[in-house]
């Protein structure tokens, strides 16, 4: 019998006040997409359903909106002839994003702030990296960044359908805005980390309000 997927989606947004305001909605940057799946050579189809337009998709897809490839226990995805870590998207919608829940986190404590939450959004020590890598310059840019998790906007923006179907999957995207000063805002409940069982999908994206 097909096992239940464990859906552990995960929406980091990073706020301007500690209110509940609209901004503009933003650039989707760099979802990637690790696929791990319990056999080596497992054959993948993953299709996106973005309610935007597409900038990048890296690599291309093989059909309309789907990436078709095989992929191994360590991650290895393979499309013809190459070999990739994960796969890309990037892309830009018109949104308005509600905002009422978060974090402030000041510049210095960026690190740690994303070691501590990252972890326990799911992600592992080689995604953490990857994620800490492409983000830490934009954040440190802000003197201040409000940072809230709620995962309701961005997959319904962002579907994806994938088959086989995983056992768990983990997406965590993070919606940020810098700010001058410390400022309220109100926590979010704690994340309950998923444990990662059988066929594992992660995702983790980000994008800046404006």
């Amino acid at each position: 019998m097909k096992k239940g997927i464990l859906a552990a989606v995960v929406l980091a947004t990073i706020l301007m006040i500690g209110c509940e305001c609209n901004y503009s909605g933003g650039k989707k940057e760099k979802p990637v997409l690790y696929v791990y799946p319990e056999k080596n050579n497992t054959e993948v189809q993953l299709s996106l359903d973005y309610d935007g337009s597409l900038t990048t998709v890296y690599p291309a897809f093989t059909k309309e909106n789907c990436w078709e490839f095989t992929a191994d226990k360590d991650g290895t995805i393979t499309m013809g002839d190459r070999e990739y870590n994960y796969l890309f998207w990037e892309g830009e919608d018109n949104r308005k994003t509600k905002i009422d829940i978060g974090y402030c986190v000041a510049k210095e404590d960026l690190v740690p702030f994303l070691e501590k939450e990252l972890s326990e959004l799911g992600l592992n020590d080689k995604e953490m990296d990857d994620f800490i890598t492409y983000w830490l310059p934009r954040l440190s840019q802000n003197k201040y960044n409000l940072i809230s998790f709620d995962s309701r906007e961005y997959v319904d923006v962002a579907k994806l359908q994938i088959k086989p179907a995983p056992d768990t999957l983990i997406r965590v995207f993070m919606t940020y805005k810098g700010v001058d000063k410390q400022t309220e805002i109100t926590a979010p409940d704690k994340v309950r980390t998923p444990e990662r069982k059988g066929f594992t999908i992660v995702e983790w994206g980000g994008s800046m309000l404006y």
